[in-house]
């Protein structure tokens, strides 16, 4: 059923690309409507926050990482993967802002 009110977090399986090929992960992520998507994409634009900041306003958790999630494991992850910011942040405004499903990736209420 179609519910008026999203629940408050969502999970989502995104692949990661790492040099030994790609690996899924399991991200809780927050739901964001239009206008809250609208100024985090134009705080992004802008530089006013760090990525690390972009991916804690987005994610509350995730699975299938040897780590606790946290901004600092966030900050290692970042650091050793450059390209795990985009990978989320593609497959976040993906699953919200375009209601589909990124290739290899999956939505799970």
């Amino acid at each position: 059923m179609f519910t008026v009110q999203p629940k408050p977090t969502f999970t989502l399986d995104v692949e990661i690309p790492t040099p030994n090929g790609p690996v899924e992960i399991r991200g809780t992520f927050k739901h964001k409507g239009r206008k809250a998507m609208a100024e985090f994409l134009e705080g992004l634009s802008k530089g006013e926050t760090t990525d690390v900041e972009a991916l804690m306003d987005l994610m509350v958790g995730w699975e299938k990482v040897d780590t606790p999630f946290s901004a600092e494991a966030l900050e290692q992850v970042l650091d050793n993967y450059p390209t795990f910011g985009k990978a989320i942040l593609d497959a976040y405004i993906a699953a919200t802002l375009e209601g589909r499903q990124v290739e290899k990736n999956s939505v799970k209420s």
